[in-house]
């Protein structure tokens, strides 16, 4: 179509290129932008994607043409659009790019476009319609699937409440095992522990209308072997005790071990070794040794003695073992002190101390080696705790005011690993070749059997398949806690030592597998991994 001012517009092949054509004539003016425009307005092309230089260039010409004048002065682009449907298969996503004097995008088309992938959801229309008022879209969801609601998993709830320390009168010389210190102690029938069963989860459908399966929820009832606890009859979910004593709590229930007290660990007591809790009112001496499934509970101190507990070991004065130079009696010439609970004391000296959660510590730990599964605090409100010589480990903190001493000694503060990892897999591994032994030589039995039918008196055969089958199961149950265990044996990103007021040379820091020795007196700070590298806050 030709304009007034003698200017046609038109299309060309390929990609639409819009171009522009002038016939000057004498007394015509020449095209100008709002000329151009108006052509462009009248064939529908408002929107073209011009190229300005070469408009600017092309009116210019038109200023001065004697001959027809023809040139490129745009595109005309159809709107497009994507359509992205998220990994998970919950929502179709929509990103429109607008027209710019094409064809633009219509409703249609992303239906259709929408349909070839398989989508069954409906499209939201709102969410559509707005996406194609508004010309342009990033990611916009149009259509949805239903997302699984996830259950809840099976919860034990830990019903018991601290007690306050009971006050005997002096020269009654009669004690209740109820009554003991300041130690927690149920009587039959107390409730301990309340399972909420597991909530299963709900299947969600993606937008194939395929079915995505909810999380299972682990649902597992109280442990067996609970010693003096049990399901309450009318209430199976319930556990009470059964028994009087102290409870030991556990992840999965509370058992209830009896309490011992004696005055002092000591030559006229013997060694100590049972199922309970053991109250010491004295001092564990020199030499001796307490095994006991429950919590040590000591008034006074632990020497050089080795102590193995099965819930938390708390010594009112300290633990001390001898100098390594010096022997004590029965070959024991530190404190040896295990728990798989915590530890708590005033301070430790020429100690070996293995806590499984925490040790806590009042007022210092000097030339011992301490571990603990979570944590090692060191001093508390007023008290200025200090760590000097020997070996400091723990997986998530280490905490105290001073490292090291100003003599120098030579002191190691670990965090961010397992402190029992290597040992934990060593005693698995041992377990796994043994396992292997056996499994090879009933594979053996199984075989000769098999071939020599009549060798097979009895029931001989199917015991040593049944063997087999225990020892594959043993085995697979053993490859799964060496593969959590090997999770465990990576460094925690969250671990810190926290030296709040000073850090003495002599002092190596470790926090996961980054190592930093201090080699002179630096003030504290907090030394954790800022980008894999070991950096003092």
């Amino acid at each position: 179509m030709m304009h007034e001012s003698g200017l046609r517009l038109e299309l060309t092949e390929p990609g639409e290129q819009v171009h522009a054509r002038y016939v000057p004539e004498p007394g015509r003016l020449a095209p100008d932008h709002a000329s151009l425009k108006q052509c462009l307005d009248r064939q529908g092309w408002a929107g073209a994607r011009l190229d300005a230089r070469a408009v600017a260039q092309f009116l210019q010409q038109c200023q001065r043409a004697e001959h027809e004048i023809d040139a490129a002065i745009g595109v005309l682009v159809d709107g497009a659009f994507e359509l992205d449907i998220t990994n998970d298969g919950l929502a179709v996503r929509l990103t429109l790019m607008p027209a710019e004097g094409g064809r633009p995008v219509t409703q249609d088309d992303i239906r259709r476009a929408v349909a070839e992938r398989g989508v069954v959801p409906p499209l939201q229309a709102l969410a559509l319609d707005a996406a194609l008022a508004e010309g342009r879209c990033e990611l916009r969801t149009i259509a949805a699937g239903v997302a699984p609601r996830q259950g809840e998993p099976a919860r034990f709830l830990n019903l018991l409440q601290p007690r306050k320390p009971a006050q005997a009168d002096e020269g009654d010389s009669r004690v209740d095992l109820r009554d003991l210190g300041n130690l927690l102690l149920v009587s039959p029938g107390t409730p301990l522990m309340r399972r909420v069963p597991a909530v299963p989860g709900h299947d969600g459908v993606d937008v194939f209308g395929k079915p995505i399966t909810a999380d299972p929820m682990d649902d597992p009832p109280f442990a067996e072997g609970l010693t003096g606890a049990a399901a309450d009859p009318d209430d199976p979910d319930l556990l009470v005790a059964v028994i009087a004593g102290a409870p030991v709590v556990g992840v999965h229930g509370i058992a209830v071990s009896p309490v011992v007290q004696v005055e002092a660990v000591d030559l006229h007591s013997g060694n100590v070794a049972f199922d309970g809790t053991l109250r010491v009112a004295g001092d564990i001496r020199t030499g001796m040794s307490v095994r006991v499934s429950g919590d040590v509970l000591v008034e006074g101190t632990i020497e050089a003695a080795d102590i193995d507990a099965g819930g938390n070991v708390v010594v009112r004065g300290g633990i001390i073992g001898k100098a390594e130079t010096g022997r004590s009696d029965g070959g024991i010439s530190r404190a040896s002190v295990r728990c798989k609970g915590a530890v708590k004391a005033r301070f430790i000296e020429n100690a070996v101390v293995e806590a499984g959660t925490e040790v806590n510590v009042d007022s210092g730990i000097r030339q011992s080696d301490v571990a603990a599964g979570e944590r090692i605090v060191v001093g508390g409100p007023g008290v200025q705790g200090s760590i000097s010589g020997g070996r400091t480990r723990a997986m998530l903190a280490v905490r105290a005011a001073v490292l090291g001493s100003p003599a120098g000694s030579a002191t190691n503060v670990q965090v961010g690993l397992n402190p029992y990892a290597d040992a934990q897999r060593a005693a698995l591994e041992a377990d796994r070749r043994r396992l292997l032994e056996e499994q090879n030589k009933v594979k053996q039995l199984v075989a000769f059997f098999a071939a020599h039918p009549e060798k097979a008196v009895g029931d001989l055969r199917e015991k040593a398949r049944a063997t087999l089958f225990k020892l594959s199961r043993d085995l697979f149950e053993l490859e799964g806690r060496l593969a959590e265990l090997g999770q465990q044996m990576q460094p925690s990103a969250d671990a810190v030592i926290d030296a709040a007021r000073r850090i003495h040379g002599g002092v190596t820091l470790q926090v996961g597998s980054r190592v930093l020795k201090v080699m002179e007196d630096k003030p504290g700070g907090q030394i954790r991994l800022v980008e894999d590298r070991i950096a003092v806050t």
